[in-house]
């Protein structure tokens, strides 16, 4: 009796060539993803900002302004990077600018807690930019920013292989 233990390798036929791997699209270039981080921290400062005024009207000084700002700011924030990158695969910037963000390994839909750390990451790399050369928050926490156009060309590709 042969039996054989499920694997990657055992569920082909003998001598069919393996399945071809995703094909993740280059990064998009650093003047696209500057232009969307900007767009989106405007968005979140403005949307904020209103949102703010809005839940919590004129208040008598600063403490209370920013008790009330800062708090609506990161909630923005955290619903456009988080959440419309789990929706719609981009924040509201990044789909104005046609880009997506994919996991950097099959290319596939980003998990939440590679969004969620992913927005975390970007407030520190913003932060310290002038420190950290080099490091950009269009490919961090396994997740890559690429353009809707080269994925759908890499999809066709891929579809006209098999």
């Amino acid at each position: 009796m042969n039996a054989t233990r499920p694997g990657p390798n055992r569920s082909r036929p003998r001598g069919q060539a393996p399945a071809p791997q995703a094909a993740v699209p280059d990064e998009a270039g650093e003047n696209r993803l500057a232009l969307a981080a900007t767009t989106d921290a405007l968005i979140a400062l403005i949307v904020g900002l209103a949102l703010s005024q809005r839940v919590f009207p004129a208040s008598d000084g600063v403490a209370e302004f920013l008790g009330a700002f800062v708090p609506c700011v990161l909630a923005v924030s955290f619903a456009n990077h988080v959440l419309g990158t789990l929706l719609l695969r981009g924040s509201l910037a990044k789909l104005v600018f046609g880009m997506r963000v994919v996991r950097w390994k099959d290319g596939r839909r980003p998990r939440i807690w590679q969004t969620v750390a992913r927005w975390l990451f970007g407030f520190v790399v913003i932060g310290l930019q002038y420190l950290l050369e080099g490091a950009s928050v269009g490919q961090a926490c396994g997740l890559r920013t690429v353009r809707r156009r080269d994925q759908r060309h890499r999809h066709r590709n891929q579809r006209q292989l098999v």
